[in-house]
C-alpha cells in the first residue's frame, strides 16, 4: 500500500512538471500531409522528454513570424529567409539545429537549391526567352520560391512583374508544379527537392532554366518561452535521431523530403542569406 502511494505521488509530481509545447511549421505543402509527415517527431521529442508535443500548421508565413513574435509558440521549424529577418527582429530566438538532407550525389548536407523551371514542351532553353510568359512564385517569405528566383531574375536584369505576361504566387511549391503540368503557367519557382518529385511523378518533361548556389536548409528554432537549458536539451535530442528513424521516414513518405536528421551549426551559418535581402530588386520591385 504503502509503495501505491509513493508510485502515484511520483506520477501526480511529474504531471505537475510536465509541459505542453507548441511546435509550429509553415505550410510548405497540404497541411494534412504535414501533420503526418511530423507526428513521429512530436512523438519522438514527447516520449523524451516527458512533455508534450503538439503541432500547429500555421495558415501562412505571416501567422508563423507572428506566433513566434507573440511567443505563442514554443518551438518552430522556419526556413532560411524567416530565422534570418525573425532573428534581426527577435533577438531573443534560439537557433537550435539545421535540417538535413541526402543529396543527388549520395552526401548529407545542410543545403539545397532552387530551381526556375519550365516544360521542355515550351521549347524555352533560356530564361531571357521566356518574355510574355506565365510565371508563378511560391510565396514572398519563402526562400527558394521566392528570394533566390528573385535574386536569380535580378542577376539577368529581369524584373519579373514587367517581363513576363503575369507573375502569380501559388502559396506551395507542389502548387507550382500542378500549374506548370497543367499549362496554367508557363514558368515556375521552386525548391530542387519539389523539382526532383516532380521528375520522379511526371516524367523527364521540365527543363532547368536558372539554378541557384547552395542555400542553407531549415532552422528549428526555440522562442523566449524556452530556457536556455531546455534548448540545449531539445537540439541534442534532434541530433541524436538516427538517420534509419521512423521521423525521416515519415518525411520523405508524406512530403518526399530526402530527410537525414538533424545538425547544430552556429547561428553565422545562415549570415551569407543577408546579402541576398539587400539585393536591389527587392528594394525597386514590389
Amino acid at each position: 500500500m504503502l509503495f501505491k502511494c509513493i508510485f502515484i505521488g511520483l506520477l501526480f509530481c511529474t504531471s505537475l512538471h510536465a509541459k505542453e509545447y507548441i511546435f509550429a511549421t509553415y505550410p510548405s505543402n497540404n497541411p494534412e500531409k504535414i501533420m503526418h509527415a511530423f507526428a513521429p517527431l512530436m512523438e519522438y521529442l514527447s516520449a523524451n522528454t516527458n512533455d508534450t508535443f503538439k503541432l500547429v500548421v500555421t495558415k501562412d508565413y505571416d501567422e508563423l513570424f507572428s506566433r513566434i513574435e507573440e511567443k505563442s509558440v514554443d518551438f518552430a521549424w522556419v526556413n532560411t529567409k524567416s530565422f534570418v529577418l525573425l532573428k534581426e527582429k527577435t533577438p531573443s530566438l534560439r537557433y537550435l539545429v539545421t535540417y538535413l538532407e541526402h543529396s543527388k550525389n549520395g552526401q548529407i548536407t545542410p543545403y539545397y537549391q532552387s530551381f526556375i523551371v519550365t516544360l521542355k514542351s515550351l521549347h524555352v532553353n533560356a530564361l531571357e526567352e521566356a518574355k510574355g510568359k506565365h510565371f508563378a512564385f511560391t510565396d514572398k517569405d519563402s526562400t527558394s520560391g521566392y528570394a533566390y528566383p528573385m535574386l536569380m531574375l535580378e542577376e539577368r536584369h529581369i524584373n519579373p512583374y514587367t517581363f513576363f505576361q503575369k507573375a502569380f504566387f501559388l502559396k506551395k511549391h507542389d502548387k507550382v508544379v500542378e500549374a506548370l503540368v497543367n499549362h496554367s503557367i508557363d514558368v515556375g519557382a521552386m525548391s530542387d527537392g519539389t523539382y526532383y518529385n516532380a521528375l520522379a511523378k511526371y516524367g523527364d518533361q521540365f527543363t532547368i532554366l536558372a539554378a541557384s548556389e547552395p542555400i542553407p536548409l531549415d532552422a528549428i528554432v526555440a522562442s523566449a518561452n524556452v530556457s536556455q537549458d531546455e534548448s540545449k536539451r531539445i537540439a541534442i535530442l534532434l541530433e541524436q535521431i538516427p538517420i534509419d528513424s521512423a521521423i525521416n521516414k515519415a518525411f520523405e513518405a508524406f512530403l518526399g523530403w530526402e530527410s537525414a536528421g538533424f545538425v547544430r551549426k552556429d547561428e553565422r551559418f545562415y549570415e551569407p542569406f543577408k546579402r541576398i535581402l539587400k539585393a536591389r530588386i527587392y528594394e525597386t520591385v514590389q
